[in-house]
């Protein structure tokens, strides 16, 4: 069956529910697909997602009205009935959308006519965009409390997504990867499961107050945006620049969201400039996302630490 690759949110987390920009890319290390019993490594594995699938397919059936994009549940529940299992080596709560792959496999699977959606999925208009959106945010928003529905879309067109808007998302070209290329986007895996919708719904709460909304408007959100178009345009000065300014902000202004014991690393980060380390995804654990153009140093800095390049350019 198909497979769906896990991805990365390289910058907009959290300033993206308020209409920032935001970037993401595919990260194919890992990935989920639908099998059955027979196939399973883990068959207690197996059977828990199995019954998780069935709780969700009982959601869907109760909530899923969109006329637009039909799932056929009937279709879902028979192949349930026959051991249906979502077989992923995405880690759960990491920011690597373990949810998004999910839903983007049900919508695909079981949308009707979902091979003529295949075809017009090559062919995106921001109409499209808007409505797909929209559904798999619903969908996915079962796991979350909320979903901007960005995850599953990225994973499901999987190539690299600029959000410019909640109403212009298109696929864009990323600075040419280069296997010795001297600046790096790497992970550093905490080892920390997290609460997805605890640490919403606490970034919710501070954009309630006067103080803390206007910090996201004038500070959060056009160093997320600069730093995106730094980013696309390999302008690696203005980049840093503004993951300093972004980091900072995390640290001094969300640092609910950064493990107490990463805190120091992310401070020594920004001190001394050699690399900058923010939340990915929902903070709060899981990875984070570093930048350097000083790859054997931060390796050092952060020694002990588990380390993945994610890309180089």
């Amino acid at each position: 069956m198909e497979k769906f690759t896990s991805k990365v949110l390289m910058f907009g987390e959290y300033s993206l529910l308020y209409n920032s920009m935001a970037l993401t890319m595919p990260f194919d290390k890992f990935s989920g697909k639908f099998s059955y019993p027979n196939s399973a490594k883990d068959k207690n594995q197996a059977l828990t997602s199995n019954q998780g699938l069935r709780k969700f397919c009982n959601h869907i059936l109760k909530n899923h009205t969109d006329e637009r994009f039909m799932l056929n549940v009937q279709k879902f529940k028979k192949e349930l009935d026959k051991g249906l299992f979502f077989d992923s080596n995405i880690p759960q709560g990491f920011g690597l959308g373990s949810s998004g792959a999910l839903v983007a496999a049900i919508f695909l699977r079981y949308l009707d006519k979902a091979g003529d959606f295949k075809d017009e999925i090559k062919v995106l208009t921001k109409e499209k965009i808007k409505t797909l959106k929209a559904t798999l945010g619903g969908l996915e928003g079962y796991f979350h409390g909320t979903s901007s529905g960005i995850d599953p879309l990225s994973i499901l067109i999987n190539e690299p997504l600029l959000v410019k808007s909640n109403f212009d998302i298109v696929p864009v070209d990323i600075p040419a990867f280069k296997e010795d290329g001297q600046h790096v986007v790497f992970l550093l895996n905490t080892g920390l499961s997290r609460n997805t919708d605890k640490l919403v719904q606490h970034f919710k709460a501070s954009c309630e107050t006067h103080g803390f909304k206007d910090k996201l408007e004038n500070e959060l959100t056009p160093y997320t945006n600069d730093g995106i178009n730094s980013f696309l345009k390999a302008d690696t000065e203005q980049l840093y620049f503004n993951l300093y300014n972004l980091v900072k902000f995390q640290l001094d202004e969300m640092n609910y969201l950064i493990p107490e014991k990463y805190a120091s690393l992310v401070n020594e980060g920004i001190t001394s400039g050699d690399y900058f380390l923010k939340i990915c995804g929902a903070g709060g654990g899981g990875y984070m996302l570093g930048f350097t153009d000083k790859w054997e140093l931060t390796k050092q800095k952060l020694s002990g630490q588990d380390l993945e390049i994610l890309y180089r350019f």
